[in-house]
């Protein structure tokens, strides 16, 4: 089973493109969005996390140059011994733009595999240790491609774990059907999933993935910003709930949000998606408050529909 010493991950999804959806973005990353610019933050960033002890790292290729900047970065160092994920399926489109018609395109298909496999290996080389089918959704029908899921075990074969990441109201339907695959493929070892106090739609599948020997990788544990401070508008009745919560602790809503997630039993790696060392910084002295044990939350999840709705709302920037 797949461990490492520390849970805390580092996802490159808003260190890797001048624009992203999570609160707060543009204000994090500064005006100058040059890739000279970006590649420097993204890999004062990295030093950071990894001087921490932080050996989970999250890239794909629709986000932007994560996947350069990460083997650029890696090729600095001395040894490298960390675990690196990376992501197919989308297609990065917005060149370089927080603002564009269309920043991203899904295509699950087969020859869209290979092409992208063959990038990611240009990119990364023999740093990639899991690829992930990226935001599988029950109507991609990526899981039911045979053509798909041969060429994902010609990956293993060469010594690749294989995942997928979920996204949507129906994470629940497709890690079943995940789970209903595995049985005879025994192919997927990992599940990336949105969960966080907002959204614990997954928790009961989850569990039972974690029982089947499926490494579960937690995402957007702070909701893209909506269980931060940054948060001044969306869902403020949950939020200032929360924050009373979280006071009771000695917490702030940030503390909350990602020692809710720590604690799950379930959860090998908890992915913050921090674009700055101070973030990073605040994310990682959480974890101080660690033994503190934080109830079940239930009460302040929100239904799918506000969820999911509020998410494809949320503005690039």
């Amino acid at each position: 089973m797949f461990k490492l010493n520390n849970k805390l991950g580092l996802g490159l999804a808003a260190l890797g493109r001048p624009g992203y959806i999570t609160l707060g973005h543009h204000q994090n990353i500064g005006d100058d969005k040059s890739k000279d610019n970006m590649r420097n933050q993204c890999h004062k960033v990295l030093d950071f996390a990894y001087n921490k002890g932080i050996r989970y790292f999250d890239v794909a290729r629709v986000y932007g140059e994560s996947e350069e900047f990460l083997s650029s970065w890696i090729r600095k160092q001395n040894q490298f011994a960390g675990f690196v994920g990376s992501k197919w399926g989308y297609e990065y489109l917005a060149e370089w733009n927080v603002e564009t018609d269309q920043h991203e395109k899904k295509d699950h298909s087969h020859p869209f595999l290979k092409k992208q496999w063959v990038e990611t290996r240009m990119n990364l080389g023999k740093s990639i240790d899991l690829y992930q089918i990226h935001s599988v959704t029950p109507e991609s029908g990526v899981l039911k491609d045979k053509a798909v899921i041969q060429e994902l075990h010609a990956i293993k074969k060469g010594g690749v774990d294989i995942g997928i990441s979920t996204s949507g109201p129906q994470q629940n339907e497709t890690i079943t059907e995940l789970l209903e695959i595995n049985k005879t493929e025994k192919l997927f070892t990992f599940i990336q999933c949105t969960i966080n106090i907002f959204e614990q739609s997954c928790i009961e599948i989850l569990e039972k993935a974690s029982n089947q020997g499926i490494n579960v990788i937690a995402k957007e544990i702070f909701a893209n910003g909506r269980l931060t401070d940054l948060n001044d508008s969306l869902h403020q009745e949950k939020l200032s709930e929360l924050k009373k919560v979280a006071s009771t602790f000695n917490m702030t809503i940030e503390d909350l949000a990602l020692i809710w997630v720590y604690q799950l039993p379930f959860v090998k790696i908890v992915l913050t998606g921090a674009s700055t060392i101070d973030q990073l910084d605040k994310n990682i002295n959480s974890l101080n408050k660690i033994d503190v044990k934080i109830p079940s939350l239930s009460e302040h999840q929100l239904s799918l529909t506000d969820y999911w709705d509020t998410r494809k709302s949320l503005s690039w920037n």
